[in-house]
């Protein structure tokens, strides 16, 4: 799985949100040679507040946790548009391992079940294979969760569960039960891949869970809002990084303490550090003559008794040393998500989404650094921005524009010559349109004015 390479291609959404549907695709693609790009690709998401980015944003999380085998999150309700019972997600990936090169379809549909309730209806796991030519891509494992019979289908692939072993049976009915019972996939269920891989003759399947829940863990990162809006608090630092060491990789989040010293253990303490090192060495160049600095304190006894260690993060400028949290949120914003862009920048794998990738950042940096990774990078990047200056700098198929349109949220502008300043192009197209959707929810000058005014006239008469 290490050595595998996984790309997103698509991502579709329905009653997702504020979605009724809404589709993003990278431009290359795997079956055309000519029309494949191996190197880093850049999807940028733009358009008014409210109108579905982070909509995108939550789906790539969701989809991030349930192929790590996670519960559904507490607020799934809220994922499904407030006038539908269903909602779905749908991702195409291209897959290459040592052995195979595959393209393959995941599609979970929600459902609710009461109020604030919750359920997995549907998952199917799709996948056509590079043979001679890539072969039809046919539904391999599907999972209906309201058909109590046939849960698991296609029946050729039940029965052969069932054939290898008497005991597959129950222990099948158990694993779905359990899965249920706990909000979790039953396709990315750790005890149903055990059964499948003892069982099944189609390894491919096996190969195609087992590199997908990997991929999930190790080389997908979906940094959402919560993320700056600790920052912003100057309450905590949160760390997301990747890092690779001989046969072992290290990935995830943690968090240093912005007011005052932290206490981290040996092993936090080791990551923490090695993010540092790495990090510097591309943040000097972004912030000239920056550092920064884990002070370590020394070891204390915490109030359950176990030993870890007392670190302050300081920025280190001309040799002036300060706590991190008098950064302006900028550049705390770049430091907690910098090992991730690093890696994706040297990973073919991996793929970083990030919300409001321009939060506090200049915009002539943000432009620069995503210049810097369009042609020199090697994964992928979807981001969110309301910041136009990204629109001056990437490929015109590197962005999308959110419309009004709640059946076609997500478009490319279209007859966009090459000398097409695309800012400007998508302004012109708020103010006179020209596009096939409509980009903006127009608001009146005049009456924002007289809105403020009553306003004011009615907080002085309380």
């Amino acid at each position: 799985m290490k050595n595998s390479i996984v790309r997103i291609q698509r991502i579709e959404l329905e009653n997702f949100k504020n979605v009724l549907n809404g589709i993003i695709e990278f431009k290359s693609n795997p079956k055309n040679e000519e029309n494949y790009n191996p190197n880093a690709e850049i999807i940028g998401i733009y358009g008014q507040n409210g109108s579905g980015k982070t909509a995108l944003v939550n789906a790539c999380d969701f989809i991030k946790k349930i192929m790590e085998g996670c519960s559904l999150p507490k607020d799934t309700a809220n994922y499904i548009n407030v006038f539908s019972k269903t909602a779905s997600i749908s991702i195409d990936f291209y897959i290459q391992t040592n052995k195979n090169k595959y393209l393959v379809n995941y599609t979970i549909e929600l459902e609710k079940i009461r109020e604030n309730n919750v359920k997995i209806s549907k998952e199917v796991i799709s996948y056509s294979i590079k043979k001679e030519k890539w072969t039809n891509k046919v539904p391999s494992l599907c999972y209906d969760s309201n058909n109590i019979e046939d849960f698991l289908t296609p029946k050729s692939k039940f029965n052969e569960i069932i054939l290898q072993d008497k005991e597959n049976l129950v222990n099948i009915k158990v694993a779905q039960k359990l899965a249920v019972e706990k909000n979790k996939s039953f396709i990315f269920n750790e005890d149903v891949k055990e059964i499948l891989k003892k069982s099944l003759k189609d390894k491919e399947i096996i190969t195609i869970i087992d590199t997908l829940t990997y991929f999930s863990r190790c080389n997908f990162f979906v940094i959402k809002n919560e993320h700056s809006g600790i920052i912003s608090l100057d309450y905590l630092m949160p760390f997301s990084f990747r890092l690779e060491e001989s046969e072992r990789i290290a990935s995830g989040d943690i968090a240093i303490g912005l007011n005052g010293p932290s206490y981290v253990d040996e092993s936090e303490y080791s990551i923490i550090t090695k993010v540092v090192t790495q990090m510097n060495i591309v943040l000097n160049k972004i912030v000239p003559d920056l550092k920064v600095e884990l002070h370590n304190y020394g070891k204390e006894i915490n109030e359950k008794g176990k030993e870890t260690l007392k670190v302050e993060l300081l920025s280190v400028k001309e040799d002036i040393n300060l706590p991190i949290k008098y950064e302006s949120e900028g550049i705390k914003k770049i430091i907690s998500i910098l090992s991730t862009l690093i890696a994706m920048y040297n990973n073919k794998s991996i793929c970083v989404v990030v919300d409001e990738l321009d939060s506090g950042i200049y915009e002539f940096l943000l432009g620069e650094i995503l210049s810097v990774i369009e042609k020199g990078g090697k994964g992928q990047l979807i981001f969110t921005s309301h910041n136009l200056r990204p629109l001056e700098i990437l490929n015109k198929d590197a962005i999308y524009f959110t419309t009004t349109n709640l059946k076609n949220r997500y478009i490319r502008f279209s007859n966009v010559k090459n000398n097409n300043n695309l800012r400007s192009l998508y302004i012109r197209s708020i103010n006179l349109g020209g596009q096939k959707e409509e980009l903006y929810n127009e608001t009146d000058n005049d009456e924002i004015r007289r809105a403020f005014r009553l306003a004011g006239e009615r907080s002085n008469g309380l």
